[in-house]
């Protein structure tokens, strides 16, 4: 193996929990890193802790969001390798789509007041994570994304479908989970399409959990 294919894999293992889109995972080594698409070449621990803040955040999978990474005192040229689109600015946004990052890209710091086009949202990093940090955790350290006021964003038109499961629930730290006991997992009930296993459950939650079943099983 060589050292280019040695980093690009250190790279893909650190990306990949936070972005397992595929088109993410195929092309942004080449695009940011590599002295051919990028000029000047890129260091992708600049936003690592950006990228690790959206791992923990929920966003609604009917809506796309652009946000804002971070600015830099230089002005970056990328080019797409496949299409040959080129991003030029000193600023990294991200796009997340159906809540993965699909690709990430550079843009002028004097386009700020623009809206990104084509995704539902443009959200200021500063925003997200001021959000997170007075936002209610899950269990596991995550939030799920409400549209701050003044974050410069549009409102898109996809809304989150609510859907009701024949389970008993419980409230952990605010939010409301369905108990799945035949899987062992517990479902979030704002979308379903997260989970946790009994597991992964500190002590004192899983204790809560029980309870809630007990008692509702009674009634």
């Amino acid at each position: 193996m060589n050292i280019r294919e040695e980093i690009q894999n250190i790279l893909m293992e650190v990306f990949n929990e936070a972005a397992p889109s595929v088109h993410f995972r195929d092309r942004v080594f080449d695009r940011l890193t590599s002295s051919l698409y990028t000029r000047p070449n890129f260091d992708y621990s600049n936003i690592e802790n950006e990228v690790d803040l959206i791992k923990k955040i929920n966003f609604n999978p009917n809506e796309s969001f652009a946000i804002q990474l971070r600015t830099f005192s230089q002005t970056f040229i990328s080019k797409d390798p496949d299409t040959g689109t080129p991003s030029i600015g000193n600023e990294i946004w991200a796009v997340v789509r159906e809540n993965t990052i699909t690709t990430i890209f550079f843009r002028k710091s004097s386009q700020k007041g623009t809206p990104v086009s084509n995704v539902d949202h443009t959200i200021m990093f500063k925003s997200l994570l001021s959000f997170y940090n007075s936002a209610e955790k899950a269990p596991d350290g995550t939030v799920d994304f409400e549209i701050p006021e003044n974050t410069g964003h549009r409102q898109g038109k996809g809304q989150r479908k609510k859907v009701d499961l024949d389970f008993p629930m419980v409230e952990i730290n605010g939010n409301k989970w369905y108990i799945d006991e035949e899987n062992e997992e517990l479902i979030y009930a704002k979308n379903i399409k997260k989970k946790l296993s009994f597991d992964d459950l500190k002590e004192d939650i899983l204790e809560k959990v029980i309870d809630a079943v007990t008692v509702q099983s009674a009634v």
